[in-house]
């Protein structure tokens, strides 16, 4: 673990950030009470060490009764911390893939406990396509309903690797955009992708894959996002999908 510690910690990570977050991918989700025991921490610190952890995109939580369950994010999410520093930790690039897949062998792979995930700010939105990256596979089909142009327009270069990543998976897509985006509409288009156009004028994006959905919005001040798994919800947005998918112009 010590050798782990190190190399987070050259992407932005405290040494009780780095224990904490490699605790909590074991045990998949805790309360604070087992992650103060688990990594011997004070009760008065571990608040602040998780809402760093949530800034940074790598801690997720959930409310069950009124008490906060927290969770890790994919490994992969600590590509985005490496990407922030880049430029001065080239050098250390195989490291941190390393890195990666030891942590992800700590996880043994387990499904989640939890079936829905809240994420706050652009870390955490990333955090949350990280994980709709990790289960797609091209016997599914992404089903994704845009929002209005300022919604979206400065991540645009990050979902890039979203959609390259899903061409390679040879996953489908369809995408239902605001009828003004025409030029994006000419960079998306592919083999894979059927997009069709919609008055929209809401914030909110949402998306089906499988029994997973998700739900964000990125104005504002504080960025936020939600993933669900659960069959019945996922499959109701799915025919509310289908209908609008029927309105909308190609």
């Amino acid at each position: 673990m010590e050798r782990i510690i190190e190399i987070l910690r050259k992407v932005g990570l405290t040494s009780q950030e780095s224990k904490v977050y490699i605790i909590l991918l074991k045990l998949q989700e805790s309360q604070t009470g087992q992650l103060c025991k688990e990594a011997n921490i004070a009760s008065s610190n571990i608040y602040k060490i998780l809402d760093s952890l949530i800034k940074k995109g790598l801690v997720s939580y959930r409310v069950q009764n009124n008490i906060k369950i927290f969770m890790a994010s994919p490994p992969e999410t600590l590509n985005e911390l490496f990407f922030e520093k880049q430029k001065k930790l080239e050098e250390e690039r195989s490291e941190i893939k390393n890195v990666i897949e030891n942590l992800k062998k700590e996880k043994l792979l387990k499904e989640p406990f939890s079936k829905y995930k809240y994420f706050e700010g652009l870390p955490g939105i990333k955090s949350m396509w990280y994980e709709v990256n990790s289960i797609m596979n091209k016997n599914m089909l992404l089903k994704i309903h845009t929002a209005k142009k300022e919604s979206y327009e400065n991540l645009v270069g990050f979902y890039n690797l979203h959609h390259n990543l899903r061409i390679q998976k040879k996953v489908n897509e369809q995408m239902i955009f605001p009828k003004e985006e025409k030029e994006l509409y000419k960079i998306r288009s592919d083999k894979y992708t059927k997009i069709r156009f919609l008055d929209l004028k809401q914030d909110v994006e949402w998306g089906i894959i499988g029994d997973m959905m998700f739900f964000q919005y990125v104005t504002g001040k504080v960025p936020r996002g939600f993933l669900i798994k659960d069959e019945k919800f996922a499959s109701a947005f799915e025919e509310v999908f289908d209908r609008l998918w029927k309105l909308a112009k190609s």
